[in-house]
């Protein structure tokens, strides 16, 4: 009994220290992967922010062809409603009216 009291004493000691070793290169190994992670990170808001240019032009090439489109659209309606002629408010039904002053509200 007396050899088992003192000998736990030293071989909870030495399985303290071995744990501490190996907890400390976890440690450092964490740091690098962390390391290389925020690398990796910063290398893709970078490319991330390169393109932010080309959508700024998409955008831009976007809306000019909206604007055109829609003045296309709006000049074929007056073509259209030139040569067949507007129907009379009175003829237009509830819905009718309705849609319309709905599409009027938009423009």
């Amino acid at each position: 009994m007396e050899v088992l009291a003192s000998v736990m004493p030293v071989v909870i000691d030495v399985l303290i220290a071995i744990l501490l070793i190996v907890l400390i290169i976890l440690i450092i190994k964490i740091i690098g992967v962390v390391d290389d992670a925020r690398v990796l990170l910063d290398d893709i808001i970078e490319k991330v922010n390169s393109l932010n240019g080309i959508f700024s032009v998409i955008n831009k090439i976007d809306a000019g062809v909206n604007g055109v489109a829609k003045r296309v659209v709006q000049l074929f309606q007056k073509v259209t409603s030139r040569f067949a002629g507007k129907k009379q408010d009175d003829d237009l039904s509830e819905e009718e009216e309705e849609l319309e002053n709905i599409l009027k509200g938009r423009e």
